[in-house]
């Protein structure tokens, strides 16, 4: 049940993470009362490294890279790729672990929001359950999710 949460968790989180390219180009943000969907990972006090590499050397290379059969799904796909941000830890929690933050802001209702078919398409079934093994043992515990509505303030 937990790894299944995790999966379920992790590849709607990572599916639309952009780094270089969030931060270079004119983002849409939500509308008051639009949802806006924010993960916190909790990292492995020794694992920061390596969720960070996993992260953006390979997870985010398949989900830039992937190619929804459906071509109305990638459009979604691509429009939530743009609007996903990354916020990576600038200090350590005082239990000893990182936090990385996820944010889909705004929420693209219907666009794939699992790393799995992303993995499997660029790495076959093998080498996706291999990085998807190397992300899990980075997790001090599973992620909490929220989703939420922007508000006026």
């Amino acid at each position: 049940m937990c790894i299944i949460r995790i999966l379920v968790t992790i590849g709607i989180v990572v599916s639309f993470s952009t780094q270089a390219t969030a931060q270079t180009t004119a983002l849409t943000r939500a509308a008051v009362d639009e949802r806006v969907w924010v993960v916190l990972n909790h990292i492995k006090y020794d694992k920061k490294e390596q969720f960070d590499d996993v992260l953006s050397n390979e997870v985010m290379t398949a989900v830039k890279e992937y190619r929804d059969p459906d071509d109305e799904k990638h459009a979604l796909n691509l429009q939530a790729f743009k609007e996903f941000r990354v916020l990576r830890p600038t200090a350590m929690n005082e239990d000893s672990t990182w936090t990385f933050i996820f944010i889909a802001d705004p929420y693209i209702e219907g666009a794939n929001y699992y790393i799995d078919r992303p993995l499997r398409q660029k790495y076959g079934e093998d080498g996706a359950e291999e990085v998807f093994g190397r992300w899990s043992e980075c997790f001090n515990s599973g992620q909490l999710i929220y989703m939420v509505n922007q508000t006026d303030l």
